[in-house]
């Protein structure tokens, strides 16, 4: 008959090391639960710029309306062997196709501004969904390109913005660097704006419609500036490839 002795030390110390490899595997489920949980509702975010430190930008130009100031944009743009990106709105498209049709031909990215100048955040989603496939049709059958970037009216933009657009294969290009062309502050500010403000894998914002009448007369110092700072003028795509777009 064998005889079983208690060992209550030895069975102590078995429970606390029991208990502590308890503990630690509920501290490290939960903190791994946390981490899911950070990732799942992470916020999106427009693209401003992309990581890199290559000196190289991309200038771009918003269009919405006009005849007069897309013209010489394109001229100078073709001088100095530049090539932007140019979000075109989908009825300017359709009512200038001239214009358009010059941009793809001469080199250009063409991508979308959207139909309708509005804030998309202040609409519901399946308005949203119809303002960018709409301005899509038009640009597509004017260019016979279909554009992937998009850059939102105003900037405006929120989650369902960002997730509507992906969901229609675009991606929500904003900008890092304002020349606040657009308040026609005159040539040389918007120059020294341009020059001062300007980081690698930054994304510029011009306009050539024909509210910044002072964007022609800038645009050539601008890319003149740039190119003596060093800097390699792309197109976004072609930015995009060089890193991570980020928004700062």
């Amino acid at each position: 008959m064998k005889v079983f002795i208690f060992d209550y030390r030895r069975f102590k110390k078995q429970l606390v090391l029991l208990s502590a490899v308890v503990i630690c595997a509920l501290f490290f489920s939960a903190l791994i639960y946390q981490q899911q949980a950070v990732t799942t509702t992470a916020k999106k975010y427009a693209i401003y710029k992309v990581k890199t430190d290559k000196k190289v930008v991309a200038l771009t130009f918003d269009i919405s309306w006009g005849t007069k100031v897309p013209g010489p944009v394109l001229d100078i743009l073709k001088q100095h062997n530049v090539k932007s990106t140019f979000f075109i709105s989908g009825p300017w498209a359709v009512k200038h196709p001239e214009f358009p049709k010059r941009i793809v031909a001469e080199g250009h990215e063409v991508a979308s501004h959207g139909e309708e100048h509005v804030n998309l955040s202040e609409y519901p989603k399946e308005v949203v969904r119809k303002n960018i496939l709409t301005a899509h049709e038009k640009i597509k059958e004017v260019t016979g390109v279909e554009p992937n970037l998009i850059r939102t009216p105003n900037g405006d933009w929120n989650d369902m913005v960002l997730t509507t657009a992906e969901e229609l294969n675009y991606k929500v290009i904003q900008w890092s660097t304002d020349s606040l062309d657009w308040k026609k502050p005159g040539v040389q500010t918007i120059v020294d704006r341009v020059l001062k403000k300007v980081e690698p894998g930054d994304i510029i914002l011009m306009h050539a419609s024909d509210t910044c009448l002072q964007t022609p007369e800038a645009l050539p110092k601008v890319i003149e500036g740039l190119k003596q700072q060093g800097y390699q003028l792309v197109t976004v795509s072609e930015l995009l490839k060089l890193g991570p777009g980020t928004i700062d």
